[in-house]
Protein backbone atom coordinates (compact mmCIF):
# COMPACT_ATOMS: atom_id res chain seq x y z
CA UNK A 1 0.00 0.00 0.00
CA UNK A 2 0.86 3.36 -0.92
CA UNK A 3 2.21 6.11 2.13
CA UNK A 4 0.29 8.56 0.72
CA UNK A 5 -2.37 10.41 2.86
CA UNK A 6 -6.04 9.59 2.35
CA UNK A 7 -8.88 12.12 1.68
CA UNK A 8 -12.20 12.62 1.94
CA UNK A 9 -15.35 13.01 -0.56
CA UNK A 10 -18.50 13.41 -1.51
CA UNK A 11 -19.69 9.97 -2.58
CA UNK A 12 -23.14 9.96 -4.43
CA UNK A 13 -23.69 7.31 -7.09
CA UNK A 14 -25.29 3.49 -6.94
CA UNK A 15 -26.34 1.50 -10.14
CA UNK A 16 -25.43 5.28 -11.86
CA UNK A 17 -27.19 7.54 -10.48
CA UNK A 18 -27.93 9.97 -7.45
CA UNK A 19 -28.58 8.13 -4.45
CA UNK A 20 -26.21 7.37 -1.38
CA UNK A 21 -24.63 10.95 0.19
CA UNK A 22 -22.34 10.31 2.50
CA UNK A 23 -18.45 10.64 3.43
CA UNK A 24 -16.24 8.21 2.18
CA UNK A 25 -12.41 7.30 2.18
CA UNK A 26 -10.91 7.57 -1.53
CA UNK A 27 -7.18 6.74 -1.09
CA UNK A 28 -6.05 3.63 0.80
CA UNK A 29 -2.51 5.03 1.45
CA UNK A 30 -1.53 4.95 5.28
CA UNK A 31 1.36 6.18 7.10
CA UNK A 32 2.25 4.22 10.45
CA UNK A 33 2.90 7.12 12.90
CA UNK A 34 0.77 9.63 11.16
CA UNK A 35 -1.28 12.00 13.68
CA UNK A 36 -4.31 10.25 14.62
CA UNK A 37 -6.89 10.87 14.32
CA UNK A 38 -7.16 13.85 12.08
CA UNK A 39 -9.92 16.58 11.22
CA UNK A 40 -12.79 16.02 8.32
CA UNK A 41 -11.55 18.74 5.72
CA UNK A 42 -14.50 20.99 5.17
CA UNK A 43 -16.44 18.96 7.77
CA UNK A 44 -19.74 20.92 9.38
CA UNK A 45 -20.33 19.96 12.46
CA UNK A 46 -24.20 18.78 13.56
CA UNK A 47 -26.23 22.54 14.87
CA UNK A 48 -27.55 21.48 18.38
CA UNK A 49 -30.87 19.72 17.88
CA UNK A 50 -29.90 18.74 14.36
CA UNK A 51 -30.70 14.88 14.03
CA UNK A 52 -30.08 12.55 12.76
CA UNK A 53 -26.24 12.87 12.91
CA UNK A 54 -24.72 9.41 13.93
CA UNK A 55 -24.47 7.49 10.51
CA UNK A 56 -25.79 9.66 8.47
CA UNK A 57 -26.83 14.00 7.90
CA UNK A 58 -30.37 15.36 7.30
CA UNK A 59 -29.22 16.37 3.98
CA UNK A 60 -28.67 11.97 3.19
CA UNK A 61 -32.50 11.60 3.56
CA UNK A 62 -33.62 12.11 -0.11
CA UNK A 63 -30.86 9.63 -0.95
CA UNK A 64 -31.68 7.21 1.35
CA UNK A 65 -35.62 7.53 0.33
CA UNK A 66 -34.71 6.62 -3.04
CA UNK A 67 -32.18 3.60 -1.84
CA UNK A 68 -35.81 2.30 -0.07
CA UNK A 69 -37.24 2.33 -3.16
CA UNK A 70 -34.85 -0.24 -5.10
CA UNK A 71 -35.07 -3.93 -4.31
CA UNK A 72 -31.85 -4.07 -1.92
CA UNK A 73 -33.59 -1.21 0.02
CA UNK A 74 -36.58 -3.39 0.42
CA UNK A 75 -34.93 -5.85 1.00
CA UNK A 76 -32.84 -4.60 3.84
CA UNK A 77 -36.11 -2.55 4.86
CA UNK A 78 -38.14 -6.27 5.40
CA UNK A 79 -35.81 -7.62 7.17
CA UNK A 80 -35.80 -4.97 9.55
CA UNK A 81 -39.44 -5.66 10.65
CA UNK A 82 -38.94 -8.87 10.89
CA UNK A 83 -36.46 -7.75 13.18
CA UNK A 84 -38.61 -5.32 15.09
CA UNK A 85 -41.46 -7.92 15.40
CA UNK A 86 -43.35 -7.02 12.52
CA UNK A 87 -42.29 -3.11 12.64
CA UNK A 88 -46.08 -1.58 13.75
CA UNK A 89 -46.27 -2.09 17.44
CA UNK A 90 -44.75 -2.77 20.12
CA UNK A 91 -42.87 -6.27 20.51
CA UNK A 92 -42.98 -9.30 22.82
CA UNK A 93 -40.01 -8.38 25.51
CA UNK A 94 -38.07 -10.84 27.43
CA UNK A 95 -39.58 -12.06 31.19
CA UNK A 96 -36.05 -11.93 32.88
CA UNK A 97 -36.09 -9.37 35.68
CA UNK A 98 -31.58 -8.92 35.72
CA UNK A 99 -28.66 -10.03 33.96
CA UNK A 100 -27.65 -13.82 33.97
CA UNK A 101 -31.14 -15.01 35.89
CA UNK A 102 -31.00 -17.60 33.37
CA UNK A 103 -30.32 -18.78 29.68
CA UNK A 104 -33.72 -18.71 27.26
CA UNK A 105 -33.84 -18.12 23.44
CA UNK A 106 -36.64 -15.87 22.66
CA UNK A 107 -38.10 -15.78 19.08
CA UNK A 108 -36.86 -13.10 16.61
CA UNK A 109 -38.28 -10.00 16.75
CA UNK A 110 -38.43 -9.97 20.59
CA UNK A 111 -37.74 -6.62 22.38
CA UNK A 112 -33.95 -5.53 21.79
CA UNK A 113 -31.72 -2.38 22.65
CA UNK A 114 -31.81 -1.32 19.19
CA UNK A 115 -35.68 -1.20 18.74
CA UNK A 116 -35.97 2.17 19.65
CA UNK A 117 -33.35 2.85 16.68
CA UNK A 118 -35.28 0.69 14.22
CA UNK A 119 -38.41 2.31 14.64
CA UNK A 120 -36.57 5.80 14.44
CA UNK A 121 -34.77 4.54 11.10
CA UNK A 122 -38.71 3.77 9.89
CA UNK A 123 -39.65 7.05 10.80
CA UNK A 124 -36.72 8.41 8.96
CA UNK A 125 -37.67 6.85 5.56
CA UNK A 126 -41.10 7.34 5.95
CA UNK A 127 -41.94 10.34 8.19
CA UNK A 128 -44.47 8.78 9.64
CA UNK A 129 -44.70 9.57 13.57
CA UNK A 130 -46.26 6.33 14.37
CA UNK A 131 -42.39 4.96 14.09
CA UNK A 132 -41.32 7.48 16.81
CA UNK A 133 -44.02 7.27 18.81
CA UNK A 134 -42.74 3.85 19.47
CA UNK A 135 -39.34 4.70 19.88
CA UNK A 136 -40.66 6.86 22.46
CA UNK A 137 -42.35 3.62 24.23
CA UNK A 138 -39.21 1.64 23.66
CA UNK A 139 -37.30 4.12 25.57
CA UNK A 140 -40.54 4.20 28.10
CA UNK A 141 -40.46 0.19 28.88
CA UNK A 142 -35.99 0.63 28.88
CA UNK A 143 -36.33 3.00 31.93
CA UNK A 144 -39.15 0.73 33.81
CA UNK A 145 -36.49 -2.17 33.20
CA UNK A 146 -37.36 -3.81 30.18
CA UNK A 147 -34.64 -6.32 29.40
CA UNK A 148 -33.34 -7.41 25.56
CA UNK A 149 -33.52 -10.55 23.79
CA UNK A 150 -29.86 -11.22 24.90
CA UNK A 151 -30.14 -15.37 26.31
CA UNK A 152 -28.51 -13.93 29.27
CA UNK A 153 -30.76 -10.62 29.56
CA UNK A 154 -27.02 -8.95 29.79
CA UNK A 155 -28.17 -5.54 27.76
CA UNK A 156 -30.62 -3.63 29.40
CA UNK A 157 -30.57 0.11 30.37
CA UNK A 158 -31.22 -0.42 33.75
CA UNK A 159 -29.07 -2.83 35.79
CA UNK A 160 -26.71 -4.01 32.51
CA UNK A 161 -24.29 -6.93 32.83
CA UNK A 162 -21.08 -4.92 33.35
CA UNK A 163 -19.77 -2.17 31.85
CA UNK A 164 -19.10 -4.40 28.67
CA UNK A 165 -22.84 -4.37 28.46
CA UNK A 166 -23.25 -0.86 29.50
CA UNK A 167 -21.61 0.67 26.28
CA UNK A 168 -23.35 -1.25 23.42
CA UNK A 169 -26.37 -0.50 25.50
CA UNK A 170 -26.37 2.92 25.89
CA UNK A 171 -24.72 3.45 22.42
CA UNK A 172 -27.67 1.90 20.64
CA UNK A 173 -30.36 3.44 22.90
CA UNK A 174 -29.00 6.93 21.52
CA UNK A 175 -29.05 6.15 17.96
CA UNK A 176 -32.80 5.23 18.61
CA UNK A 177 -32.59 9.10 20.22
CA UNK A 178 -30.45 9.90 17.40
CA UNK A 179 -33.73 8.76 14.34
CA UNK A 180 -36.78 9.43 16.49
CA UNK A 181 -35.66 13.23 17.93
CA UNK A 182 -37.74 15.27 15.64
CA UNK A 183 -40.61 13.01 15.96
CA UNK A 184 -40.77 13.70 19.53
CA UNK A 185 -42.17 16.73 21.40
CA UNK A 186 -39.78 18.92 23.01
CA UNK A 187 -40.13 18.06 25.90
CA UNK A 188 -39.29 14.03 25.83
CA UNK A 189 -36.49 14.83 23.85
CA UNK A 190 -34.95 17.13 26.59
CA UNK A 191 -35.67 14.17 28.91
CA UNK A 192 -34.03 11.24 26.60
CA UNK A 193 -30.91 13.62 26.47
CA UNK A 194 -30.51 13.89 29.95
CA UNK A 195 -31.10 10.62 30.80
CA UNK A 196 -28.29 9.75 28.51
CA UNK A 197 -25.66 12.27 29.54
CA UNK A 198 -26.45 11.42 33.23
CA UNK A 199 -26.76 7.46 32.87
CA UNK A 200 -25.70 5.85 36.20
CA UNK A 201 -26.72 2.17 37.07
CA UNK A 202 -25.61 -0.79 38.81
CA UNK A 203 -24.47 -3.49 37.14
CA UNK A 204 -25.96 -6.59 36.99
CA UNK A 205 -28.95 -6.09 39.62
CA UNK A 206 -30.12 -7.29 42.59
CA UNK A 207 -29.29 -11.07 42.88
CA UNK A 208 -27.05 -13.99 43.17
CA UNK A 209 -24.17 -12.24 41.86
CA UNK A 210 -24.58 -9.50 43.94
CA UNK A 211 -24.49 -6.01 42.71
CA UNK A 212 -21.05 -4.57 40.82
CA UNK A 213 -19.82 -0.89 40.58
CA UNK A 214 -21.48 2.18 39.30
CA UNK A 215 -21.91 2.11 34.77
CA UNK A 216 -21.99 6.02 34.12
CA UNK A 217 -21.70 7.69 31.02
CA UNK A 218 -18.67 9.36 32.42
CA UNK A 219 -17.10 6.49 33.26
CA UNK A 220 -17.18 4.84 30.31
CA UNK A 221 -15.50 7.61 28.71
CA UNK A 222 -13.44 8.71 30.84
CA UNK A 223 -12.11 5.94 33.02
CA UNK A 224 -13.46 2.31 31.22
CA UNK A 225 -12.92 -0.52 33.73
CA UNK A 226 -10.36 -2.40 32.00
CA UNK A 227 -7.64 -2.12 29.74
CA UNK A 228 -7.22 -1.90 26.38
CA UNK A 229 -6.26 -5.69 26.16
CA UNK A 230 -8.94 -6.51 27.28
CA UNK A 231 -11.81 -7.26 25.09
CA UNK A 232 -14.23 -5.36 27.33
CA UNK A 233 -12.82 -2.04 26.83
CA UNK A 234 -13.74 -1.10 23.35
CA UNK A 235 -17.32 -1.99 23.84
CA UNK A 236 -17.18 0.59 26.86
CA UNK A 237 -15.08 3.66 25.28
CA UNK A 238 -16.78 2.69 21.92
CA UNK A 239 -19.91 2.70 23.29
CA UNK A 240 -19.62 5.91 25.04
CA UNK A 241 -18.66 8.02 21.91
CA UNK A 242 -21.52 6.89 20.14
CA UNK A 243 -23.81 8.32 23.02
CA UNK A 244 -21.90 11.41 23.45
CA UNK A 245 -22.16 11.85 19.82
CA UNK A 246 -25.89 11.80 20.07
CA UNK A 247 -26.50 14.43 22.28
CA UNK A 248 -23.53 16.92 22.11
CA UNK A 249 -25.36 20.29 22.35
CA UNK A 250 -28.50 19.47 22.38
CA UNK A 251 -31.23 21.21 24.63
CA UNK A 252 -31.06 19.63 28.12
CA UNK A 253 -27.26 18.32 28.36
CA UNK A 254 -24.99 20.52 29.95
CA UNK A 255 -21.92 21.55 26.99
CA UNK A 256 -18.79 21.23 29.93
CA UNK A 257 -19.46 17.59 30.53
CA UNK A 258 -20.36 16.56 27.76
CA UNK A 259 -17.43 17.90 25.43
CA UNK A 260 -14.79 16.89 28.55
CA UNK A 261 -16.28 13.34 28.40
CA UNK A 262 -16.00 13.08 24.68
CA UNK A 263 -13.01 14.10 24.51
CA UNK A 264 -12.08 11.68 27.13
CA UNK A 265 -13.43 8.91 25.06
CA UNK A 266 -12.04 10.08 21.96
CA UNK A 267 -8.38 9.88 23.78
CA UNK A 268 -9.58 6.07 25.04
CA UNK A 269 -10.42 5.37 21.60
CA UNK A 270 -6.46 6.29 20.44
CA UNK A 271 -5.49 3.63 23.47
CA UNK A 272 -8.05 0.93 22.83
CA UNK A 273 -5.90 1.07 18.88
CA UNK A 274 -2.48 1.38 19.87
CA UNK A 275 -2.56 -0.70 23.05
CA UNK A 276 -4.83 -3.21 22.47
CA UNK A 277 -4.81 -3.90 18.56
CA UNK A 278 -2.22 -4.24 16.25
CA UNK A 279 -1.33 -2.32 12.86
CA UNK A 280 -3.12 -5.24 10.84
CA UNK A 281 -6.08 -6.25 12.93
CA UNK A 282 -4.04 -7.96 15.46
CA UNK A 283 -5.93 -8.18 18.84
CA UNK A 284 -4.25 -9.04 22.16
CA UNK A 285 -6.61 -11.48 23.28
CA UNK A 286 -6.78 -13.46 20.05
CA UNK A 287 -9.53 -13.59 17.00
CA UNK A 288 -12.34 -14.80 19.28
CA UNK A 289 -12.39 -12.13 21.60
CA UNK A 290 -11.57 -9.76 19.03
CA UNK A 291 -15.10 -9.76 17.77
CA UNK A 292 -16.76 -8.70 21.84
CA UNK A 293 -14.15 -5.74 21.46
CA UNK A 294 -15.11 -4.60 17.81
CA UNK A 295 -18.66 -5.61 16.94
CA UNK A 296 -20.49 -4.52 19.66
CA UNK A 297 -19.92 -0.68 19.05
CA UNK A 298 -16.33 0.05 18.41
CA UNK A 299 -16.00 -0.15 14.95
CA UNK A 300 -19.37 1.71 14.32
CA UNK A 301 -18.34 4.52 17.21
CA UNK A 302 -15.24 5.25 14.14
CA UNK A 303 -17.72 5.55 11.67
CA UNK A 304 -19.90 8.05 13.97
CA UNK A 305 -16.89 10.02 14.89
CA UNK A 306 -16.48 10.74 11.15
CA UNK A 307 -19.89 11.35 10.40
CA UNK A 308 -21.22 13.37 13.56
CA UNK A 309 -17.81 14.62 14.91
CA UNK A 310 -15.57 15.30 12.20
CA UNK A 311 -12.70 12.89 13.40
CA UNK A 312 -11.00 10.73 11.07
CA UNK A 313 -9.53 7.56 12.64
CA UNK A 314 -9.87 5.32 9.65
CA UNK A 315 -7.58 6.88 7.11
CA UNK A 316 -4.37 7.93 8.61
CA UNK A 317 -3.71 4.53 9.73
CA UNK A 318 -4.41 1.09 8.91
CA UNK A 319 -5.60 -0.38 12.46
CA UNK A 320 -8.87 0.23 11.83
CA UNK A 321 -9.64 -0.33 8.41
CA UNK A 322 -7.74 -3.43 9.12
CA UNK A 323 -10.19 -4.74 11.98
CA UNK A 324 -12.17 -5.90 8.97
CA UNK A 325 -9.76 -5.93 6.29
CA UNK A 326 -7.95 -9.13 8.16
CA UNK A 327 -11.32 -11.32 7.70
CA UNK A 328 -11.00 -12.09 3.67
CA UNK A 329 -7.28 -12.17 4.45
CA UNK A 330 -7.67 -15.48 6.25
CA UNK A 331 -10.88 -16.61 5.72
CA UNK A 332 -11.27 -19.89 3.77
CA UNK A 333 -14.19 -19.16 0.67
CA UNK A 334 -15.98 -22.67 1.37
CA UNK A 335 -19.52 -22.88 2.20
CA UNK A 336 -19.18 -24.35 6.18
CA UNK A 337 -19.31 -21.00 7.17
CA UNK A 338 -21.78 -21.89 10.16
CA UNK A 339 -18.76 -23.45 11.72
CA UNK A 340 -16.66 -20.27 11.96
CA UNK A 341 -13.14 -21.79 13.39
CA UNK A 342 -13.81 -24.22 10.14
CA UNK A 343 -12.58 -21.41 8.10
CA UNK A 344 -10.54 -19.34 9.85
CA UNK A 345 -7.42 -19.92 11.31
CA UNK A 346 -7.98 -19.36 14.97
CA UNK A 347 -4.28 -18.49 17.56
CA UNK A 348 -6.51 -18.46 20.46
CA UNK A 349 -9.41 -21.31 21.65
CA UNK A 350 -10.82 -18.07 23.94
CA UNK A 351 -14.44 -17.19 22.88
CA UNK A 352 -13.91 -19.05 19.21
CA UNK A 353 -17.50 -19.59 18.33
CA UNK A 354 -17.18 -15.43 18.08
CA UNK A 355 -15.48 -15.87 14.68
CA UNK A 356 -18.34 -15.66 12.60
CA UNK A 357 -21.36 -16.61 15.27
CA UNK A 358 -22.87 -13.79 13.55
CA UNK A 359 -26.19 -13.72 15.48
CA UNK A 360 -25.64 -11.71 18.33
CA UNK A 361 -23.21 -8.89 19.17
CA UNK A 362 -20.15 -9.90 18.85
CA UNK A 363 -18.86 -12.16 15.89
CA UNK A 364 -21.70 -10.00 13.65
CA UNK A 365 -21.86 -7.23 11.64
CA UNK A 366 -18.53 -7.76 10.08
CA UNK A 367 -19.64 -6.39 6.90
CA UNK A 368 -22.60 -4.50 7.71
CA UNK A 369 -20.42 -2.44 10.05
CA UNK A 370 -17.05 -2.86 8.56
CA UNK A 371 -18.03 -1.20 4.90
CA UNK A 372 -18.55 1.87 7.13
CA UNK A 373 -14.46 2.26 7.79
CA UNK A 374 -13.18 0.88 4.45
CA UNK A 375 -12.11 2.77 1.52
CA UNK A 376 -13.42 2.63 -2.26
CA UNK A 377 -10.60 0.24 -3.36
CA UNK A 378 -10.82 -2.04 -0.51
CA UNK A 379 -14.70 -2.61 -0.78
CA UNK A 380 -14.78 -4.50 -3.37
CA UNK A 381 -12.41 -7.44 -1.43
CA UNK A 382 -14.93 -7.34 1.62
CA UNK A 383 -17.77 -7.56 -0.91
CA UNK A 384 -15.71 -10.38 -2.69
CA UNK A 385 -15.83 -12.43 0.60
CA UNK A 386 -19.52 -12.10 1.25
CA UNK A 387 -20.58 -13.01 -1.81
CA UNK A 388 -18.59 -16.07 -2.01
CA UNK A 389 -19.41 -17.32 1.29
CA UNK A 390 -22.29 -15.66 3.15
CA UNK A 391 -24.74 -14.15 0.14
CA UNK A 392 -26.68 -17.44 -1.11
CA UNK A 393 -27.25 -18.64 2.08
CA UNK A 394 -28.17 -15.51 4.01
CA UNK A 395 -30.67 -14.98 0.69
CA UNK A 396 -32.49 -18.42 1.42
CA UNK A 397 -32.62 -17.27 5.20
CA UNK A 398 -34.34 -14.39 3.92
CA UNK A 399 -31.47 -12.15 5.62
CA UNK A 400 -29.83 -10.47 3.32
CA UNK A 401 -26.48 -8.12 3.54
CA UNK A 402 -25.95 -9.58 6.53
CA UNK A 403 -28.71 -8.68 8.28
CA UNK A 404 -28.23 -12.34 10.23
CA UNK A 405 -28.22 -10.55 13.66
CA UNK A 406 -30.92 -10.23 15.73
CA UNK A 407 -30.06 -6.44 16.47
CA UNK A 408 -31.87 -3.63 14.39
CA UNK A 409 -29.10 -1.44 14.49
CA UNK A 410 -27.17 -4.01 11.86
CA UNK A 411 -30.28 -3.90 9.68
CA UNK A 412 -29.48 -0.27 9.35
CA UNK A 413 -25.71 -0.13 9.11
CA UNK A 414 -26.36 -2.64 6.39
CA UNK A 415 -28.78 -0.14 4.25
CA UNK A 416 -26.92 2.86 5.08
CA UNK A 417 -23.58 1.39 4.56
CA UNK A 418 -23.31 -1.57 2.12
CA UNK A 419 -22.16 -0.76 -1.85
CA UNK A 420 -24.57 -1.20 -3.97
CA UNK A 421 -22.81 0.83 -6.35
CA UNK A 422 -19.88 -1.18 -6.26
CA UNK A 423 -18.83 -4.41 -7.98
CA UNK A 424 -16.71 -7.35 -6.06
CA UNK A 425 -13.70 -7.95 -7.26
CA UNK A 426 -10.91 -10.89 -6.10
CA UNK A 427 -9.21 -9.66 -2.80
CA UNK A 428 -6.16 -10.22 -5.24
CA UNK A 429 -6.49 -6.75 -6.76
CA UNK A 430 -6.46 -5.50 -2.93
CA UNK A 431 -3.81 -7.36 -1.02
CA UNK A 432 -0.63 -8.81 -1.63
CA UNK A 433 0.45 -12.36 -0.57
CA UNK A 434 1.73 -11.18 2.47
CA UNK A 435 1.06 -8.57 5.21
CA UNK A 436 3.04 -7.94 8.31
CA UNK A 437 1.10 -6.85 11.32
CA UNK A 438 4.58 -5.48 12.68
CA UNK A 439 3.40 -4.09 16.14
CA UNK A 440 1.48 -7.49 17.17
CA UNK A 441 4.62 -9.97 15.07
CA UNK A 442 1.33 -11.55 12.99
CA UNK A 443 2.48 -12.62 9.56
CA UNK A 444 -0.05 -13.60 7.08
CA UNK A 445 0.44 -15.42 3.67
CA UNK A 446 -2.13 -15.98 1.02
CA UNK A 447 -1.36 -18.14 -1.99
CA UNK A 448 -5.11 -16.52 -4.06
CA UNK A 449 -9.09 -16.14 -3.26
CA UNK A 450 -10.51 -18.65 -5.12
CA UNK A 451 -11.98 -21.54 -3.27
CA UNK A 452 -11.60 -24.00 -0.45
CA UNK A 453 -8.06 -25.19 -1.75
CA UNK A 454 -6.67 -21.94 -1.05
CA UNK A 455 -3.92 -21.82 0.89
CA UNK A 456 -3.19 -19.97 4.40
CA UNK A 457 -0.11 -19.64 6.20
CA UNK A 458 -0.91 -17.23 9.87
CA UNK A 459 1.67 -16.92 11.99
CA UNK A 460 2.29 -15.60 15.44
CA UNK A 461 5.48 -14.44 16.74
CA UNK A 462 4.99 -12.50 19.84
CA UNK A 463 2.75 -13.75 22.36
CA UNK A 464 -0.15 -10.98 23.71
CA UNK A 465 -2.40 -10.87 26.52
CA UNK A 466 -5.22 -8.97 27.63
CA UNK A 467 -7.22 -10.51 30.59
CA UNK A 468 -6.93 -13.81 28.18
CA UNK A 469 -3.49 -14.71 26.43
CA UNK A 470 -2.25 -16.03 23.62
CA UNK A 471 1.19 -17.88 23.22
CA UNK A 472 3.33 -17.28 20.73
CA UNK A 473 5.04 -19.12 17.93
CA UNK A 474 2.43 -21.26 16.15
CA UNK A 475 2.46 -21.39 12.32
CA UNK A 476 -0.55 -22.33 11.08
CA UNK A 477 -0.86 -23.98 7.70
CA UNK A 478 -4.07 -24.31 5.76
CA UNK A 479 -4.72 -25.09 2.28
CA UNK A 480 -5.69 -28.21 -0.24
CA UNK A 481 -7.95 -28.67 2.16
CA UNK A 482 -5.07 -29.96 4.59
CA UNK A 483 -5.11 -27.81 8.02
CA UNK A 484 -1.97 -28.21 9.85
CA UNK A 485 0.69 -26.49 11.74
CA UNK A 486 4.54 -26.01 10.26
CA UNK A 487 6.16 -28.28 12.68
CA UNK A 488 8.65 -25.67 14.23
CA UNK A 489 7.78 -23.01 16.37
CA UNK A 490 8.95 -19.58 16.00
CA UNK A 491 8.97 -16.46 17.62
CA UNK A 492 10.87 -13.42 18.35
CA UNK A 493 11.45 -9.68 17.22
CA UNK A 494 11.48 -9.13 13.40
CA UNK A 495 14.20 -7.57 12.14
CA UNK A 496 13.50 -7.95 8.18
CA UNK A 497 10.23 -8.51 6.25
CA UNK A 498 9.55 -8.30 2.55
CA UNK A 499 6.09 -9.00 0.52
CA UNK A 500 7.04 -10.27 -3.12
CA UNK A 501 4.71 -10.90 -6.14
CA UNK A 502 4.70 -14.62 -5.10
CA UNK A 503 5.10 -14.59 -1.43
CA UNK A 504 7.17 -13.22 1.32
CA UNK A 505 9.99 -13.65 3.84
CA UNK A 506 10.73 -12.31 7.67
CA UNK A 507 14.09 -12.79 9.67
CA UNK A 508 14.16 -12.49 13.41
CA UNK A 509 17.42 -13.06 14.95
CA UNK A 510 17.74 -16.43 14.97
CA UNK A 511 17.20 -17.00 11.22
CA UNK A 512 14.64 -16.36 8.76
CA UNK A 513 11.28 -17.65 7.19
CA UNK A 514 9.95 -17.32 3.86
CA UNK A 515 7.46 -18.50 1.94
CA UNK A 516 6.96 -19.36 -2.02
CA UNK A 517 3.56 -19.32 -4.01
CA UNK A 518 5.21 -19.74 -7.53
CA UNK A 519 4.61 -22.76 -8.36
CA UNK A 520 7.98 -23.44 -9.85
CA UNK A 521 9.17 -26.12 -7.10
CA UNK A 522 6.25 -28.33 -8.86
CA UNK A 523 4.34 -27.88 -4.99
CA UNK A 524 1.85 -24.88 -4.74
CA UNK A 525 3.84 -24.03 -1.88
CA UNK A 526 7.15 -24.10 -0.22
CA UNK A 527 7.56 -23.25 3.52
CA UNK A 528 11.53 -22.56 4.39
CA UNK A 529 12.88 -21.73 7.78
CA UNK A 530 16.82 -21.25 8.17
CA UNK A 531 18.38 -22.09 11.65
CA UNK A 532 19.25 -24.90 13.89
CA UNK A 533 16.82 -26.56 15.00
CA UNK A 534 16.34 -30.02 17.57
CA UNK A 535 14.99 -33.03 16.84
CA UNK A 536 13.21 -34.39 13.37
CA UNK A 537 10.08 -32.22 12.92
CA UNK A 538 7.68 -34.51 11.40
CA UNK A 539 5.81 -33.19 7.99
CA UNK A 540 8.91 -31.37 7.09
CA UNK A 541 12.59 -32.17 5.16
CA UNK A 542 15.33 -30.48 7.06
CA UNK A 543 18.36 -30.05 4.75
CA UNK A 544 22.11 -28.74 4.77
CA UNK A 545 23.31 -26.40 2.13
CA UNK A 546 26.55 -24.81 2.56
CA UNK A 547 26.39 -23.36 6.25
CA UNK A 548 22.65 -22.70 5.92
CA UNK A 549 20.28 -26.13 7.23
CA UNK A 550 16.63 -25.39 5.98
CA UNK A 551 13.41 -26.72 6.95
CA UNK A 552 11.24 -27.16 4.47
CA UNK A 553 7.74 -27.89 4.25
CA UNK A 554 5.58 -28.22 0.65
CA UNK A 555 1.99 -28.40 -0.26
CA UNK A 556 0.86 -30.05 -3.06
CA UNK A 557 -1.90 -32.07 -4.15
CA UNK A 558 0.63 -35.06 -6.39
CA UNK A 559 3.98 -35.92 -5.29
CA UNK A 560 6.37 -33.65 -3.60
CA UNK A 561 9.33 -32.35 -5.36
CA UNK A 562 12.66 -33.49 -4.57
CA UNK A 563 14.80 -31.51 -1.64
CA UNK A 564 18.44 -31.53 -2.15
CA UNK A 565 21.49 -29.32 -1.44
CA UNK A 566 23.43 -27.95 -4.63
CA UNK A 567 26.31 -26.50 -3.15
CA UNK A 568 25.14 -23.39 -1.25
CA UNK A 569 21.93 -23.29 -2.52
CA UNK A 570 19.23 -25.58 -2.19
CA UNK A 571 16.71 -26.97 -4.67
CA UNK A 572 13.13 -27.70 -3.90
CA UNK A 573 12.09 -29.18 -7.59
CA UNK A 574 13.08 -26.70 -10.19
CA UNK A 575 13.36 -23.88 -7.37
CA UNK A 576 16.19 -22.61 -6.10
CA UNK A 577 15.87 -21.31 -2.23
CA UNK A 578 19.10 -19.82 -0.84
CA UNK A 579 20.03 -17.37 2.52
CA UNK A 580 21.91 -14.51 2.01
CA UNK A 581 22.39 -13.66 5.66
CA UNK A 582 19.39 -10.87 5.52
CA UNK A 583 16.41 -13.76 4.32
CA UNK A 584 15.12 -16.48 2.63
CA UNK A 585 15.35 -15.79 -1.11
CA UNK A 586 13.75 -18.01 -4.04
CA UNK A 587 14.88 -17.43 -7.32
CA UNK A 588 18.63 -17.07 -8.79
Amino acid sequence: MNESSARFRIQRTMHGKTLLVCLSIVSTGFAQNAPWPVDVPGFTAPAPGEHPRLFFRKSDLPALRDRAKTPEGKAIIARLKTLLGGGEKMPPVSDQTRAYEKKQDYPEGTYTVSHAAGFGFLYQLTGETKYADLGRKCFEIAWKGARDADSEARYSWVAPGGMLRGGPTIAWYALGYDLCHDGWDEGFRKKVAQEIQNYAQQEKGKGAEGSGSPVTLERLAMTPKHPPGSNHHGAQVGGAAIALLAIRGDEGTDPAKVEKWLAGAEKNLVIQMEKGWGDKGWFAEGDGTSGVAADTALIPAFQAMLVAGGKDFISPRPAVPWMTLKWPMLTLPVSDFHKGKDIFPLHSNTYDHNVYDRKGFSGSGHFAQGFGTLSHKEKPALLWLYNHVFKEADEAAGTPFDTVSRYPHRAILSFVNWPFDVEEENPATVFPHAVEDKSAGHYMFRNRWQDGDDIIIDMLLKGSRGHHSVKPGNIFVWGLGKKTVFPVRVSGDVKYFEATGTGGALSTSLGSFGVDFSGKSGADAVLVLTGPITGTPKGATVTKAGETTYTVMTLQKGDPPEIKADGDTLMVGAQAVTYDGTAVRFGK
